[in-house]
């Protein structure tokens, strides 16, 4: 988020996708309610925030939590990751982040699944807040 907020650009391969990410702390609520109950042994879950967001939505809001205006530059698969390797990447990262977003622009990283919120006992943390909480830690 610093290099986001520092040049105003997130760059990505995803297209138009939707992500259904999650919170780290909401996944560790899960995990925890999984371990310290008998009752999830042999089950299988699929874990996913329930808003589903794009990269541009992402790029929105880190824009409007840092104060500037940040916006979404969707690039070809091939030429984000030769881009991330410029950055001093290694190849191997690179391809896998890469390929992680064509995986995104395919719909597969989106999930209508309420596993993670059924879980935790609560609504997953919003993109809002998320954002808000990690450029906290930044300050």
């Amino acid at each position: 988020m610093p290099q986001t907020l520092a040049t105003g650009t997130l760059l990505g391969a995803a297209g138009d996708g939707r992500l259904s990410a999650a919170s780290r702390r909401d996944l560790a609520e899960a995990a925890a309610a999984v371990l310290a109950s008998g009752e999830h042994a042999g089950k299988v879950y699929e874990l996913g925030g329930d808003q589903a967001f794009t990269l541009a939505e992402l790029a929105a809001a880190i824009g409007e939590q840092g104060d500037r205006e940040v916006v979404y530059r969707d690039l070809p698969e091939d030429e984000y990751a030769r881009t991330l390797e410029s950055f001093g990447l290694p190849p191997a990262l690179t391809q896998m982040l890469a390929s992680s977003d064509e995986s995104i622009k395919r719909g597969e990283m989106q999930t209508e699944s309420s596993d993670l919120r059924e879980l935790i006992g609560h609504p997953t943390t919003s993109l809002k807040e998320a954002v808000a909480a990690q450029l906290g830690k930044l300050r």
